[in-house]
């Protein structure tokens, strides 16, 4: 149920769902016959819509994420007992075929097998579940990684979590399991500090080896001033790295 908690309540917090709210809260003083109160909450939704799905705003928002762990060579990332790559990497498994599908998280397989490549590592954790009656998503990953020659012994699967806390807390058994005190962390940038933060409260040393960066050196457009739905996507995802890490911290301060 917390599971469900988690990923229910922020859905009021993100651009669309807040648009959403402010659109039902003009509908009923419309209702009312307050027009005047409705018109501000239609301007304010308009107003929110159009910002948050511009690349303008979405790119600077990411920034203010993933300049905290700018992309740094293979050669300059120090060597660890062991890679730990987070879910969000696969979507599921192709109906008919059977093939996992890869989502937007790939770049962290690819910059994982790097890594593992380079000897910066012997061993890799795949970390993340699924719902119950479906093939974990650290399965998926290993398929992946084994298409790309890297040997199955060399992968240990956490196969229960479904989020970033809960990747921290089962890769916590497997730590202490195998002597494990420091780690790389592969993930996306963007998210990087708010996984580092959760791993780092279990006791392990993280060094972040991010990837996935979404921004990249592009031509800038009159376009990126109009609403794109890319753009929301991108906006939601920083807002959901910022209330995940503000939520982490408060959690820790009232527990601790």
């Amino acid at each position: 149920m917390s599971f469900v908690l988690t990923k229910f309540f922020p859905l009021f917090i993100y651009p669309l769902g807040m648009v959403v709210g402010l659109l039902l809260g003009a509908f009923f003083l419309l209702l009312g016959k307050r027009k005047r109160s409705a018109s501000l909450l239609l301007l304010i939704s308009l107003v929110l819509l159009w910002v948050s799905s511009t690349q303008v705003f979405a790119e600077r928002l990411l920034y203010s994420l993933e300049r905290l762990y700018p992309p740094s060579s293979i050669e300059t990332i120090p060597t660890a007992d062991a890679i730990v790559i987070l879910g969000g990497v696969t979507r599921g498994r192709v109906p008919g075929n059977g093939l996992t599908d890869l989502g937007g998280g790939v770049d962290r397989i690819v910059h994982a097998a790097r890594l593992f490549k380079a000897e910066k590592a012997p061993l890799f954790i795949l970390s993340g579940g699924n719902e119950p009656g479906y093939r974990s998503e650290a399965e998926d990953m290993a398929d992946i990684l084994q298409l790309m020659d890297i040997p199955a012994d060399k992968m240990l699967l956490e196969t229960k979590s479904r989020n970033t806390q809960q990747n921290a807390l089962y890769c916590k058994d497997i730590f202490q399991q195998q002597g494990i005190r420091n780690i790389l962390l592969v993930t996306s940038a963007s998210h990087m500090r708010r996984a580092e933060a959760i791993f780092n409260g279990i006791g392990v040393f993280v060094i972040p080896a991010a990837t996935d960066y979404q921004l990249v050196e592009r031509a800038p457009s009159f376009l990126d001033w109009l609403p794109q739905a890319g753009a929301l996507e991108m906006t939601t995802k920083g807002v959901k790295e910022y209330i995940g890490y503000w939520v982490y911290l408060l959690t820790e301060t009232v527990n601790g």
